[in-house]
């Protein structure tokens, strides 16, 4: 997923609108002719703790960088993995730039890393680093807090990218996932990257084999969803049917076969009690029945 994630996610419109989406509603702040591949030593050393994809924004006030890390699994030391991303190009960045000590005033280009999560599950690992460390009573004040940039498309929260590509993208995975498509969503047209991505990230074979049967330009995918979905929620119906028919059956069967044995016991109890040559504790242990059942039931003979 990886090659397939900076194929898409590193073209530039579709980068800045990433943040856009968190940042400014998918308003057009970020501007994507901006944005620069960043080859620099500080880049490549962070890119080698496993970040996806970091570009340099520069606008004539900002050298800033931005870093878009692509999550297919919840991973609860993620928060202190975008802590050392942001840590080490800090550090970079100083000893690049600075020889002994940074002067007064300096301010640091800012780094902002958005955690971009395309799994199924739900997040459930922490998204700050107040939720994975100990903090101990007495010491809140002197903890630093640091958290997640953290977008999740498995959610009903709708992120607006302000981009056809990446909206289309998150749109299907939200789809995909609920397995519900909207009536204003059925003749929409998907951008074809987006639903290729989309198949690498859920390996759904319906969006593949239309992806497959489409060309250049724009693709419906709703109706043919929306039949899969349907076709998906009668066949779970039939098992259910199905299940609860061969479970009656079986629970009738253990019924029959119990009713079954305690009629033998009771006939085998009444002889030994008529015959009476033998104790209440013996013919409880010889037919299984309880003292109080055979009491009973000799009160009844």
């Amino acid at each position: 997923m990886d090659i397939e994630s900076k194929k898409f996610l590193g073209q530039p419109k579709n980068f800045v609108s990433i943040f856009n989406a968190l940042l400014f509603d998918g308003q057009p702040v970020l501007k994507p002719e901006y944005l620069k591949d960043e080859n620099s030593e500080l880049v490549m050393n962070v890119s080698s703790k496993h970040v996806d994809i970091i570009k340099r924004y520069e606008d004539g006030t900002y050298l800033d960088l931005f870093v878009i890390e692509s999550q297919s699994y919840v991973d609860q030391s993620m928060v202190a993995r975008v802590m050392e991303y942001e840590s080490v190009a800090r550090m970079r960045y100083i000893r690049q730039n600075f020889k002994k000590h940074v002067p007064m005033h300096t301010r640091l280009p800012m780094i902002l890393t958005v955690v971009l999560y395309v799994g199924e599950s739900k997040w459930n690992a922490a998204k700050r680093l107040s939720e994975l460390e100990i903090i101990h009573p007495g010491f809140e004040d002197m903890f630093n807090e640091f958290k997640l940039n953290l977008i999740e498309l498995n959610t009903n929260h709708k992120y607006n990218t302000g981009e056809k590509a990446t909206q289309d993208f998150f749109d299907l995975l939200r789809m995909i996932y609920r397995k519900q498509i909207l009536k204003e969503d059925l003749d929409r047209e998907f951008n074809r990257d987006a639903l290729y991505f989309a198949y690498v990230v859920t390996k759904n074979k319906e969006l593949l084999s239309i992806y497959q049967k489409s060309e250049k330009g724009d693709v419906r995918v709703c109706r043919a969803l929306d039949e899969m979905f349907e076709e998906s929620t009668n066949k779970g119906i039939q098992m259910g049917i199905k299940q609860g028919i061969e479970q009656g059956i079986e629970q009738g069967i253990e019924q029959g076969i119990e009713r079954g044995v305690k009629n033998t016991q009771i006939k085998i109890a009444i002889k030994m009690l008529v015959r009476n040559n033998q104790t209440l504790e013996e013919i409880s242990e010889i037919v299984g029945l309880d003292l109080d059942a055979l009491r009973e039931l000799k009160r009844s003979i």
